[in-house]
C-alpha cells in the first residue's frame, strides 16, 4: 500500500522522477520514471586527496578495480536491464576527487599519489608518466625545481612542501585528469555491459577540480553535481557550457527548524514556508540555466 500511495502521491506532487538513494522495490514500477544507483565496492586500492569525507578515492589503476566495478554492477544490471522507465544509473557519490586549498586541493589525488611507495598502483602510473615526459631525472629537476638524485627518490613516498612551479602543475593535473579518464572509461564499460540501454549519469561531484570533470564528458551521458546552495548561481556554472554534456543535479534540499526534523540541514530556510520559497527560487534558476535539465530533491522520506 506505501508502495502505491507514493507511486501516486509524487507525481502530484509534481515530481517526475524518484531521483537517487530510493528503495529498490521502486525500479520496474511501471508508472514513474526513476534512476538507479549503483556502488563501487571491494578490495582494490584507494588514493588519498586530502579531503577523503566519505573516504580514499578508488585507485582505477589498479587492475583489481575492474573487477570490483563488474562485481559490484552485476545485479543492478539484473534489476534495471530492458526497463523503459529507468532513465538511468548514478555509480557511486561525492567521491573524493579533490582536496583542500587551492592547488593543495586541485592536485590532491596526485599528491596523494606521490604520498605513497611503489606498492601503489596509482603511484606507479604517475611515474610512469613523468618518466615517460623527461626521460631522465635531471630533465625532472630543471622542471620541478627539485634536487632528487635518482628515479628511486621520487619512487619513494613523498610529502613534500612542495612549490608548485608550472611544471609541477601541469604535471599533476594531467595526472588527475588521467585518473578521473580511467575512473569514469571502466565504469562506463562494466555499466554498459549490464545495462547497455540506460544512461550513464556520472558520480554526483560534490569536492572536484575540472580536469576530473572534463575527463568524465569522455565517458558519461549526462554529469551530475549535488549542489546545495540557496539557488543555482548562473554565472559560477557559466563554465558548463563548455562541457557539451546535459547536466543534472542529484541532490539539493532546505530545512527549518520550526517543526518536523529539529535540524535545517545544510541550507537553513528557517520556516516551512520559507522551504517552499527556496524550493521555487532554486528550481527556477536550475531551469534557467541552459546546461541544467533537472535537479533531485533529497529526500521524499527526510534524513
Amino acid at each position: 500500500r506505501h508502495r502505491d500511495h507514493a507511486l501516486r502521491r509524487l507525481p502530484s506532487w509534481g515530481f517526475n522522477t524518484i531521483g537517487n538513494w530510493s528503495d529498490r522495490s521502486f525500479y520496474r514500477n511501471g508508472k514513474v520514471p526513476y534512476v538507479a544507483t549503483g556502488w563501487i565496492n571491494g578490495a582494490h586500492k584507494r588514493v588519498a586527496s586530502g579531503n577523503d569525507y566519505w573516504g580514499k578515492m578508488n585507485d582505477p589503476f589498479d587492475p583489481e578495480f575492474r573487477i570490483s566495478a563488474r562485481r559490484s554492477l552485476a545485479d543492478l544490471g539484473a534489476a534495471i536491464k530492458g526497463d523503459p522507465w529507468c532513465i538511468g544509473v548514478f555509480v557511486d557519490n561525492e567521491l573524493s576527487w579533490a582536496g583542500q586549498g587551492p592547488d593543495s586541493g586541485r592536485y590532491g589525488l596526485a599528491l596523494g599519489a606521490l604520498s605513497y611507495g611503489l606498492d601503489s598502483p596509482a603511484k606507479m602510473a604517475l611515474i610512469a608518466q613523468l618518466k615517460d615526459k623527461y626521460n631522465s631525472i635531471p630533465n625532472l629537476n630543471k622542471a620541478w625545481k627539485t634536487t632528487f638524485a635518482s628515479w628511486s627518490e621520487v619512487e619513494a613516498p613523498l610529502l613534500g612542501p612542495w612549490e608548485f612551479t608550472e611544471a609541477q602543475k601541469i604535471d599533476l593535473s594531467a595526472f588527475v585528469y588521467s585518473l578521473s579518464d580511467r575512473y569514469h572509461q571502466i565504469v562506463k564499460e562494466e555499466l554498459k555491459a549490464v545495462a547497455p540501454d540506460h544512461l550513464y549519469l556520472g558520480c554526483r561531484f560534490a569536492w572536484y577540480g575540472k580536469e576530473a570533470v572534463e575527463a568524465a564528458v569522455k565517458h558519461t551521458d549526462v554529469i551530475s553535481f549535488n549542489i546545495y546552495a540557496p539557488t543555482l548561481d548562473r554565472e559560477k556554472w557559466e563554465w558548463t557550457r563548455s562541457l557539451n554534456r546535459p547536466i543534472i543535479i542529484g541532490e539539493f534540499h532546505f530545512g527549518a527548524a520550526d517543526r518536523g526534523m529539529f535540524h535545517p540541514g545544510l541550507v537553513n530556510a528557517v520556516t516551512q514556508s520559507g522551504r517552499a520559497e527556496f524550493y521555487k527560487r532554486y528550481v527556477a534558476s536550475v531551469l534557467d540555466h541552459p546546461t541544467f535539465v533537472g535537479c533531485h530533491w533529497f529526500q521524499y522520506a527526510d534524513q
